[in-house]
């Protein structure tokens, strides 16, 4: 049996295709360096986001090393963990964690069925193609809704206050939405809702604008978002010692200028 679905066969997939592939590896790069010059030594979570923008979604083509793109999709989940656990009760982290771990038998047989579709020997990954956003997104989605929720919660600021004190903590948040907005395009492609024209089963550039987005929010904040949040709530407090201070009342913490000194590095 030939399948012959090793890449597009109409020029606009091939097209797409390239433009989207050179887009992710481009913009996995460009975020490796951010990490590597924003990483600080022996925080295992920043070693972590470097492995999975660097070492395993980077280094790898098509199928034949898809292996490292499916570990890096699960990197990122453990990722999401740890930067979610410290808003997490133990139940709480331990279902979050599990609901990771339990997918993973899932995730060998997509490697195999990847391998075979594309390698003209099986048809298999049309059927477990589909099912890749079930066992991959709901945990981000619930890190998405999670973080949102806290900020309103937890912390004296809004959104809007939020962004403007910390942009990096805008381009945060909007990746964050960017990545759910692909993430729901992807869905409607691979289930044939919204075709993509050219373009073979198992390939359209949706997956690959998430992924990049999702890398996006764990580059441009390395550390888990409560301790980013507390710094950047001190700060909020130090500017407002401040202004006391300026209005000729005694800061008793001398927190002149912390805010404007230091919520850049948050």
């Amino acid at each position: 049996m030939v399948l012959k679905q090793e890449k597009p066969d109409d020029p606009t997939g091939l097209i797409l295709q390239s433009w989207s592939q050179g887009f992710l590896i481009g913009s996995l790069i460009m975020m490796a360096a951010i990490t590597v010059s924003n990483m600080r030594r022996g925080v295992l979570l920043h070693k972590l986001i470097f492995v999975e923008v660097r070492v395993l979604a980077v280094d790898r083509y098509l199928s034949s090393t898809a292996v490292l793109l499916y570990i890096s999709w699960s990197l990122h989940n453990v990722i999401a963990w740890l930067k979610n656990k410290p808003f997490l009760s133990r139940r709480a982290s331990l279902f979050y964690i599990w609901t990771v771990i339990l997918v993973q038998p899932y995730w060998i047989l997509e490697m195999i069925a990847n391998f075979l579709y594309f390698s003209d020997r099986s048809l298999l990954f049309t059927h477990t193609w589909p099912w890749e956003a079930l066992a991959r997104d709901p945990s981000w989605l619930f890190t998405v809704v999670n973080l949102f929720w806290n900020i309103k919660r937890r912390y004296e600021f809004g959104y809007i206050q939020l962004i403007r004190a910390s942009p990096r903590f805008g381009i945060l948040l909007g990746a964050m939405v960017l990545s759910l907005l692909f993430i729901v395009l992807d869905i409607l492609s691979v289930t044939h809702v919204t075709p993509t024209r050219g373009l073979p089963d198992g390939l359209n550039p949706f997956w690959e604008l998430t992924y990049v987005f999702k890398c996006c929010t764990d580059a441009v904040v390395l550390d888990d978002f409560q301790t980013a949040l507390d710094r950047l709530h001190e700060h909020q407090l130090g500017r407002l010692g401040s202004v006391f201070t300026d209005s000729g009342q005694t800061d008793p913490k001398n927190t002149t200028n912390t805010f404007e000194n230091n919520a850049e590095s948050v």
